[in-house]
């Protein structure tokens, strides 16, 4: 037995019809100790043009198998190294090898050698002599079995792979079905070419059934041309993601655009993801948010503007009470010195005429030099004044204890004339400078209500009205009953507001003053508090002409109280 070597031959003669094979592509390996068998079994498949490859030892025909993977293996069952049994088990253990042909050729027939074959994994026998006819036949018989397996298993593998695409296009199918949001898919011309559920009943059409050319600006917004804010647009113009919101009246709903580009191998954007979302809800939820927001400032400051208001309250009661002191002891000594004065002016007179008549004449001369007749006139005017300027300090003094109540919520009977009277006495350091005030106080009844809280209303509006006043204009005050109501109008001649700005002119923080000079909380303060008295405040403007705003009280009436605020 030579060394192990593998020989390949090739022939022009006529092929037999082998499936899946082109002429002298089947490869053959021959693996016998003996050469004479090596060299029959070769002759005989040279004569089918079948490629040859030799072995003459177990271990030799088991690496050839593996290195060139022959298409059929004709293999002795005795060989002295490795037997043939032993070989056919290896390489059916090897994964390369396993689904090779394998023909036993064995000159014995002891049935049992053929049943160990069989276990190892031989697919067909021949016994020696090898008849040529024979032996092509069982070839071609394995290869179609062979090329059979070989189809089946493709088919297997490929039914598999169908029904593994399927599944992953129905989960896909089912998934894209299933977001809430609405997609469509679209190619560069703005065509739809897919719609998730969302989308096909936001839509109201089948996509599959649908125009060949549906555009989607044609079903989303009823137009002949895509719209100027469109994503799909800015998207194919960029390259890149865009996104927008917008309200659409016909749903009635906050809708967001997401639009993402789809590119294919090279990075080109061939279609567009297109993704709407509604929004109307975070949309009202963002909105409450933002008005809860509004209003805890609001609550806030006006907690703050409240607690200064108490605090300028609290001063002013403090100030009342410390200057209503000295107040009554200047009217007290006002009211004594000026009896004491005329007393004292009596005594003169009778003093002068009782003069005998030798010094009558001395008397007078020094009575006109100290100019007694004058500064008995003239003391009488000056007490006469400290008493008036006393008693307006005294009237100032209760209209700031008024005041002083403006934090107070308790409501009582009142006379709004009154309060505005007094509250036009606080503020009058602002409007004398600017302005002439006239009032026309009509004949109001008591009223139950907050006197002090209605203070700071029209605190704010005289204020205002002042404010408003470049130069020196008017300010008229007017209150009158009608219908069981107290109206009360405070005008100005001033500037007046432009139309686009009354509609907000009690809203928080809104002001038509400059920078710093106000906080816009003095009139949406007013608006509260003539609400909460269930009434009703508006505004008449015009610009250069001056402003009216109109207070509206209901008359409550009520039992008269212990607190009882009624003009003097």
């Amino acid at each position: 037995m030579g060394p192990d070597k593998t020989i390949v031959k090739k022939t022009d003669r006529e092929k037999p019809f082998i499936p899946r094979t082109k002429p002298g592509s089947v490869k053959v390996l021959v693996v016998d100790d003996e050469q004479q068998g090596i060299k029959m079994l070769s002759a005989m498949l040279a004569e089918n043009d079948y490629l040859i490859a030799t072995a003459n030892s177990g271990y030799g025909g088991y690496q050839a198998a593996r290195s060139m993977l022959p298409d059929i293996i004709l293999l002795d069952v005795f060989m002295p190294d490795i037997d043939g049994l032993k070989v056919c088990a290896m390489l059916r253990k090897t994964p390369e090898t396993r689904h090779i042909p394998i023909i036993i050729v064995t000159g014995s027939d002891d049935i049992t050698i053929r049943s160990k074959c069989i276990e190892a994994g031989a697919n067909d026998f021949l016994s020696k002599p090898v008849d040529p006819v024979e032996l092509n036949t069982r070839i071609r018989n394995l290869l179609f079995l062979r090329h059979y397996e070989r189809v089946t298993d493709e088919n297997k593998a490929l039914a598999e792979s169908r029904d593994l695409i399927e599944k992953s296009r129905q989960e896909w199918e089912d998934t894209f079905d299933s977001l809430e949001d609405i997609i469509t898919i679209h190619d560069a011309d703005y065509n739809i070419l897919k719609a998730n559920r969302a989308a096909r009943d936001l839509l109201g059409v089948d996509i599959q059934s649908a125009p060949a050319h549906l555009k989607c600006y044609q079903y989303y917004h009823k137009t002949d041309t895509p719209h100027p804010d469109c994503p799909v647009k800015k998207s194919i113009k960029t390259g890149r993601p865009a996104m927008s919101e917008y309200y659409e009246p016909a749903l009635g709903k906050h809708l967001e655009v997401r639009v993402i580009p789809r590119y294919d191998s090279s990075g080109l954007a061939t279609g567009y993801i297109h993704v709407v979302r509604d929004i109307t809800e975070s949309k009202k939820t963002h909105e409450a948010l933002e008005s809860a927001y509004t209003k805890l400032k609001e609550a806030h400051s006006q907690i703050l503007q409240q607690e200064k208001m108490a605090s300028i309250g609290q001063l002013a009661a403090g100030v009342a009470h410390e200057i209503n002191n000295p107040t009554g002891f200047i009217m007290s000594n006002l009211g004594s010195l000026q009896k004491y004065v005329e007393k004292l002016t009596e005594f003169m007179m009778f003093q002068s005429e009782a003069v005998s008549p030798d010094k009558a004449e001395a008397v007078a001369k020094k009575r006109k030099e100290f100019k007694l007749d004058f500064i008995s006139e003239d003391i009488h005017n000056l007490i006469k004044e400290s008493i008036e300027g006393a008693e307006r300090i005294k009237r100032i003094v209760q209209d700031l204890k008024s005041f002083s109540r403006v934090d107070e919520a308790d409501e009582k009977q009142a006379d709004i004339n009154a309060g505005i009277e007094s509250t036009v006495n606080i503020v009058w350091n602002e409007l004398k400078y600017k302005a002439v005030v006239k009032k026309d106080y009509g004949d109001i009844p008591l009223t139950r209500c907050s006197p002090g809280q209605l203070n700071q209303v029209f605190m704010n509006l005289l204020v205002n009205a002042a404010h408003a006043i470049e130069k020196r204009g008017e300010i008229s005050i007017k209150t009158w009953e009608d219908g069981g109501n107290i109206f009360a109008t405070v005008s100005d001649t001033g500037s007046g507001i432009p139309a686009d700005k009354l509609n907000r002119i009690f809203e928080p923080f809104y002001t038509t003053k400059e920078v710093g000079k106000g906080t816009g909380l003095g009139l949406s303060i007013a608006y509260d508090i003539v609400q909460k008295h269930n009434g009703e405040i508006s505004v008449e403007s015009e610009v250069g002409k001056g402003t009216t705003f109109t207070v509206k009280i209901p008359v409550v009436s009520g039992p008269k109280e212990k607190g009882t605020d009624r003009g003097k």
